[in-house]
């Protein structure tokens, strides 16, 4: 059975919601940009022998964590 759907105030309506949307895909890009400059930041700072791949892995997810692992086993 499936939760009944919970929409405050401010979703009532299919253009709320669309704007709602909108700006959390806006902040969510924004977050990634920031995120990737950051995680580009760490690899130059890896090939150049100042952190190691944990530094790294702890900014990215699990699987990509498991990945970034398995490079040091590939070898």
């Amino acid at each position: 059975m499936q939760a009944p759907l919970n929409f405050g105030p401010a979703e009532q309506t299919t253009d709320q919601r669309r704007e709602i949307a909108n700006r959390a895909l806006a902040v969510t890009v924004e977050e990634a940009n920031h995120a990737k400059a950051e995680l580009m930041a760490l690899y130059d700072r890896y090939i150049a022998g100042e952190v190691d791949l944990y530094a790294i892995s702890i900014h990215v997810g699990e699987a990509t964590r498991q990945r970034l692992f398995e490079l040091l086993n590939d070898e």
